[in-house]
């Protein structure tokens, strides 16, 4: 993204996260991105949403984040787990 890398954010993003080792162990996280995203169902059905208005200074995929550990739940990535996009 434009200027993402200027914004002085003090988090730690998966992409400066080591790739290699395990591809399966989970780190704990603060926000998720849009790339990859999988959600537990009973996560949704206890009303974690991708929320369209602003929730706890987040929208979309940041907010959902937010809303979860806000209600309980942890938010992991997997930083060695490798995603590829499909040539267009």
């Amino acid at each position: 993204m434009i200027g993402y890398q200027e914004l002085d954010t003090k988090r730690l993003a998966m992409v400066d996260m080591p790739t290699h080792g395990d591809p399966l162990a989970p780190v704990p996280l603060d926000g998720v991105g849009a790339t990859f995203t999988l959600v537990k169902a009973h996560v949704h059905r206890e009303g974690v949403i991708f929320p369209p208005f602003v929730f706890q200074h987040q929208v979309e995929t940041e907010g959902l984040a937010k809303m979860a550990k806000a209600m309980g739940f942890g938010v992991y990535g997997l930083p060695a787990y490798l995603i590829y996009h499909a040539a267009e």
